[in-house]
């Protein structure tokens, strides 16, 4: 079994899948080939059948997982069995019928636009740090980007005249995604100051106050400074600022497959969740602005009918 799933990891990484999706599909299957040799004395996959990958379900409720770790983990196998079935490793797909458990989305976390604008001004123009933290800020909000893909901006990625940013995302794949007025106005008053910061030759544009690229913590650890100065409630992370672009985007009547391109999302149901984000606030601005909600429409129906 070990040489099937040593196989499988050569073929995720020939597709060009990230080290964390790897890793998490590699902890998936170790969990389920620990449960058939510890729980059932298998040896072998090809004696996997649908009762087993039940049993399989069952003992993972019995050990207390969430509905949604399930679901990942049927999704984990569903695709290595195919994997199997392919490269014939065995004849029949045994998660082929299997169900996956129903979870309630959450909802990620999102800023106003008004709230979004704020959170841009925090930054201390005044100081080095200020003009570049406020750079990685705009530019995480102009175009919709994971914070592992700022750290990897170089100079050969950025073409300011265009206003285009080639972007180097999950899984090796890299998309083009235009860079908003007001986020290159912040990148171009870094650059005259970036030398301040250089203690040797880097590709890279944004840098530690050591001269040293960031990594994608450390580059967390002084955006959250912001965000939690700012933040009324918990939940709001770095990555609520993607989730905002991808929101207001929406919200301002962009195109569903075009926010979809943007953030580089492979499948449109990853980027669907946002419609929903949207309709959320669409409500919430209806019930906070529409006459038909205020004390003074009452009033004028109360008058009218009376």
């Amino acid at each position: 079994m070990v040489e099937v799933i040593n196989d499988y990891m050569n073929f995720l990484i020939a597709r060009g899948l990230s080290k964390l999706t790897i890793k998490t599909y590699r902890s998936d299957l170790d969990q389920l080939f620990n449960f058939l040799a510890e729980q059932l004395g298998y040896n072998s996959i090809d004696i996997v059948t649908r009762t087993t990958m039940r049993l399989f379900i069952a003992w993972l409720n019995q050990n207390k997982l969430s509905n949604r770790s399930i679901s990942r983990k049927i999704s984990t196998t569903k695709e290595f069995f195919k994997f199997c079935v392919r490269y014939h490793h065995i004849d029949e797909d045994p998660t082929k019928k299997l169900i996956h458990p129903k979870f309630s989305t959450k909802l990620p976390k999102v800023f106003t636009i008004k709230e979004m604008f704020d959170l841009l001004k925090i930054p201390d123009l005044s100081t080095k740090f200020g003009l570049r933290d406020q750079a990685i800020l705009e530019i995480l909000y102009s175009s919709g980007l994971r914070i592992s893909e700022v750290v990897n901006i170089t100079f050969a990625d950025l073409d300011l005249d265009s206003q285009i940013l080639t972007v180097h995302g999950k899984g090796s794949k890299d998309r083009r995604v235009p860079i908003g007025r007001l986020a290159i106005i912040a990148i171009s008053k870094y650059l005259m100051i970036r030398h301040k910061f250089v203690k040797e030759d880097s590709k890279f544009i944004f840098l530690t106050k050591f001269g040293k690229p960031f990594s994608t913590n450390s580059l967390r650890e002084v955006l959250n400074k912001y965000i939690k100065k700012f933040a009324k409630t918990e939940g709001y992370t770095v990555h609520s600022i993607r989730h905002s672009f991808a929101t207001h985007m929406l919200e301002q009547g962009a195109h569903l497959s075009t926010v979809q391109k943007i953030l580089g999302h492979e499948n449109p149901t990853t980027t669907q969740i946002y419609t929903q984000l949207s309709i959320v606030y669409q409500r919430e601005a209806i019930r906070k602005y529409h006459p038909i909600n205020h004390s003074e429409r009452d009033q004028f129906k109360l008058a009218f009918y009376n």
